[in-house]
């Protein structure tokens, strides 16, 4: 079998259709159809059910993606040994992470680190937290940076920690001098919130549950780059991790401000690998960059 083949057949499989994957990949649908045909006739057998809302995988489909898995990374492995041998001159790190981790913690860890190796290249992918981790376990993501409610037995996690949610203001904020404020404070004021099917939400809500409080945001988006400007133009507040803006915080662009409460705010956070792998030099390198900016871990 060849990689080509492998490759157009796993874009098939993640995306669902045949369009969806010739526009990923950007290769003609004839061509990704054609390789396709030519494994499942080489198998003679269907590897996917053809239905109505698209394309997915049969048992022999199944079978062949988790072979073509480990084909495919070991053929990457070999191509990145080899580019080693020029040390950290080359190499490509890819990153999914939440969007918590996007706004300023890893684009400033990107900067620091191509400070140091310019010849590093960087893919980053932007995704809600079960696929982040979704991404590492198919080999679509070197490093995976998000919140974690269960652990999941699929993934090396090289990292692990929980940490407290703040509330986010500007400088001018009537709170902005209080080293310590409760969700009765929250609710008080304009609040800008993630929708309620993220980790934040979730917990969130049931600690504002345990106290009898009810908190209406004003607005509520998927991406914390869309609150922000709502928090830097009014009296309002929006919740964050304690880590999320730290060197916006740090820059004087928003005050943070640690949350009492009945029931603890605090998420888990992992950075994760794919199991069982061995990480690239640069990959590597990078991992330690991003561990050490990360709160120590105690104990």
């Amino acid at each position: 079998m060849q990689t080509t083949a492998l490759r157009y057949f796993l874009a098939v499989a993640r995306d669902g259709s045949i369009a969806a994957a010739s526009g990923r990949l950007n290769v003609a649908p004839s061509a990704i159809s054609r390789q396709v045909a030519n494994l499942e006739a080489e198998l003679a057998c269907p590897l996917f059910e053809r239905r109505p809302r698209g394309m997915v995988l049969s048992q022999a489909g199944e079978l062949l993606a988790r072979h073509a898995h480990q084909v495919l990374s070991s053929a990457e492995q070999v191509v990145t040994e080899i580019r080693e041998l020029e040390g950290l001159w080359r190499g490509l790190v890819r990153v999914a992470c939440t969007d918590a981790f996007a706004v300023d913690l890893v684009p400033s860890l990107v900067a620091e680190f191509h400070g140091r190796h310019p010849g590093i290249r960087f893919e980053l992918s932007v995704l809600p937290p079960a696929q982040v981790t979704h991404r590492v376990i198919q080999g679509d993501a070197d490093l995976g940076i998000t919140f974690s409610l269960e652990p999941s037995a699929d993934v090396a996690v090289a990292y692990r920690t929980s940490l407290a949610m703040v509330a986010l203001c500007a400088p001018d904020h009537p709170l902005a001098g209080r080293r310590l404020i409760g969700l009765t404070d929250v609710a008080a004021h304009p609040v800008a919130l993630l929708p309620r099917d993220t980790t934040l939400r979730t917990i969130l809500d049931a600690a504002c549950a345990a106290e009898g409080i009810a908190i209406e945001p004003v607005l509520t988006a998927n991406a914390l780059s869309a609150l922000l400007p709502f928090v830097r133009r009014t009296r309002g507040l929006t919740l964050v991790s304690s880590i999320a803006l730290q060197g916006e915080v740090e820059r004087d662009a928003f005050r943070a401000l640690p949350i009492q409460s009945r029931r603890s705010l605090a998420r888990g956070i992992e950075v994760q690998t794919m199991r069982d792998r061995r990480l690239p030099r640069a990959v590597q390198a990078f991992l330690t960059a991003l561990v050490a900016a990360l709160p120590r871990v105690e104990g």
